[in-house]
Parts: C-alpha cells; structure tokens; sequence
C-alpha cells in the first residue's frame, strides 16, 4: 500500500510541477527553494527522518517536468 502511495504522491507532484511549469514559473528555482524549507530548522523533529526522501522525491519529479520533451 505504501508504494502504491508513493507513486500516487510523485505522480501528483510531477502534474502539480507541470502545470506551474505551464504558467511560466520556475520549476528549479521553485523546487530548490522548497527543499530548502523542507531542510531548514523549522521542520518538526518528529517529521525530519522524512526530509532526505522528500527532498530527493523533489529532485526525481524536477527532472521529469525539466527534462520533458517539448
């Protein structure tokens, strides 16, 4: 069930990623900054055993709305 989740929660973030794509913002900088956030010292403790795969699940789906052929 987990996985099935997660590929449902990547999939949501690369359409989410796309569409702000689609209305001219910058998905690098966008991502960049948002795991930055996740990264900083404001993160509850109980939620930072997260922000490693978090923050690499952002850089997946990056690439993917990035890298896509237009």
């Amino acid at each position: 069930m987990a996985d099935m989740q997660a590929s449902e929660t990547r999939e949501a973030l690369i359409a989410i990623l796309s569409t702000a794509a689609s209305m001219g913002i910058d998905i690098e900088l966008l991502c960049h900054l948002s795991a930055a956030q996740l990264d900083s010292d404001s993160m509850p403790e109980s939620q930072r055993v997260f922000v490693a795969g978090a923050i690499y699940q952002i850089g997946v789906c990056m690439n993917y709305v990035v890298d896509a052929p237009r």
